[in-house]
């Protein structure tokens, strides 16, 4: 169970490391963001890719969830516990994410571009989407941070605990950048009708 774990996020990974990327761009603004989006849908959104992906994050899912209850049931210790906790609300995260993805684009035909993510900040659900997507992002640094102690551990453990302490650290920067940026607070953001009144 914990190999095809591994072994499935080694390709969610490459994902994350495209998308994360989008996202950061968008630091550059919304026109960069889109320049960026429209070169990387050329790989993750051709459908061999897509379903591949898709595949992978279902593995995720289904390995992760009894790994989560072995961790928990069995009381292990604090790195455990943290790597269980994000990797939950990575679960959470993933089903809704890409749940609502899934119907804006399928339902509605929209598409899910920068205005999109923007739209989930707008009133009523501001607050909301600032603990959603917080907690989402802040758990992947969590759990990566974790990954990073484990493999550590056994040769220094002091390099393996600056490394999740660092992680933690970025990750938290990173968060709040990313949700400044989409609820307009590095620069004006324009929210087309379109996606006015979506959420």
């Amino acid at each position: 169970m914990e190999r095809l774990h591994k072994v499935s996020a080694g390709f969610v990974f490459a994902f994350l490391c495209l998308h994360f990327a989008n996202h950061f761009v968008g630091l550059l603004g919304s026109g960069a963001h889109a320049q960026f989006m429209d070169a990387a849908r050329l790989v993750y959104r051709h459908p061999v890719v897509e379903m591949a992906v898709m595949l992978a994050f279902f593995v995720q899912i289904l390995t992760g969830i009894p790994l989560i209850i072995e961790i928990w049931t069995q009381k292990k210790d604090f790195i455990h516990q943290l790597q269980a906790v994000s990797g939950l609300v990575m679960v959470i995260f993933i089903l809704v994410h890409v749940g609502v993805i899934a119907v804006a684009r399928m339902a509605f035909n929209l598409d899910t571009n920068f205005e999109f993510a923007a739209a989930t900040f707008a009133p009523p659900l501001t607050y909301a989407a600032y603990g959603f997507y917080g907690a989402g992002v802040f758990a992947l640094f969590s759990h990566f941070g974790c990954i990073l102690y484990d493999v550590f551990k056994k040769t220094s453990k002091p390099v393996g605990w600056l490394l999740l302490i660092a992680t933690l650290g970025v990750g938290g920067y990173a968060t709040w950048l990313l949700l400044m940026m989409y609820s307009g607070h590095l620069y004006p953001v324009t929210i087309p009708d379109a996606y006015q009144h979506l959420f």
